[in-house]
């Protein structure tokens, strides 16, 4: 891929992610402060998270290669602040991070290990702050109230998960356009919400349960981190073999433990399993040559 092109389309994915953004100090800012239960700064919580991953991406770059890389890490960066949950801690977020995507950079360049780099720094913060925090996506209002939401307010965004990734209707109107681009990998996000929608469709008609039918998480994962171009197959069959892997992962993840940290354990694993499978095919194929 081309410079221009990869410039391109980093712009693009930043722009697509500008209205998740907005909804996100809305939902968990605005109408937070509306209530009087934070201060105005608070408001921009969403806004500051990536920030805070944008500094850390830059001040590595220019610690490891003297310069500022123009890659999509400016996409991970930014995608790991819409996804994480409202009460992570700043310290350990911004510790965390630093700590995450170092290991990340170093584990690509020294062990030419590529996993799914959002997938991994996501799950390290997580992991750690649950560790000082209670593991809970809700926000302060979602706490302390009990509400009752239309299926237009569920579309729209009012569900528990990221702080910037809830909305539903803005992943589908991204999705749609996305189709149109040459680069993007459609039929994974398609293939992996059909795979999870029949195991969970099954799960629901033996419990009755509906609570992780609707999954906000998964749809906006699946749009945006799983397609991502350095960990996702090009290859339509490996395409499909990844995507139904995913769908199982996180279906049965979501059944047993938790719906909204599922889809990004899945997308870990199975970018990872595929690299492993990968490097060993190169490492035979060497060997041979030998």
């Amino acid at each position: 891929m081309k410079v221009k092109n990869t410039k391109s389309l980093i712009i693009q994915n930043i722009l697509i992610f500008i209205p998740f953004l907005l909804y996100g100090i809305y939902k968990n800012g605005f109408l937070i402060y509306e209530k009087g239960l934070i201060n105005l700064v608070s408001v921009f919580k969403p806004f500051f998270l990536i920030i805070i991953g944008i500094i850390i991406k830059i001040g590595i770059d220019i610690l490891m290669y003297k310069k500022i890389k123009i890659d999509y890490n400016f996409v991970y960066v930014f995608l790991v602040g819409m996804i994480m949950p409202y009460n992570i801690n700043y310290l350990i977020y911004i510790i965390t991070f630093l700590i995450s995507y170092f290991l990340a950079l170093l584990a690509e360049k020294k062990l030419k290990l590529e996993f799914n780099k959002v997938c991994f720094i996501y799950l390290i913060i997580i992991l750690i702050n649950s560790l000082f925090n209670s593991f809970n996506y809700q926000n302060i209002l979602e706490s302390n109230y009990n509400y009752s939401f239309t299926f237009l307010d569920l579309l729209m965004g009012r569900n528990i998960g990221g702080v910037s990734s809830t909305s539903i209707f803005f992943s589908l109107i991204s999705y749609v356009y996305l189709t149109y681009s040459i680069y993007y990998k459609k039929d994974i996000p398609f293939i992996i919400n059909l795979t999870y929608l029949l195991i969970i469709f099954i799960y629901f008609f033996i419990t009755h349960d509906n609570t992780i039918l609707l999954n906000s998480e998964l749809i906006f994962a699946s749009i945006f981190v799983a397609t991502l171009p350095e960990y996702s197959p090009y290859k339509v069959i490996n395409q499909i073999i990844y995507s139904i892997l995913i769908g199982l992962i996180a279906s049965f993840i979501s059944i047993f433990f938790n719906s909204i940290i599922s889809i990004y354990i899945a997308i870990f694993l199975v970018s990872l399993l595929m690299n492993i499978k990968n490097i060993k095919l190169k490492f035979k194929k060497e060997v041979v040559n030998k």
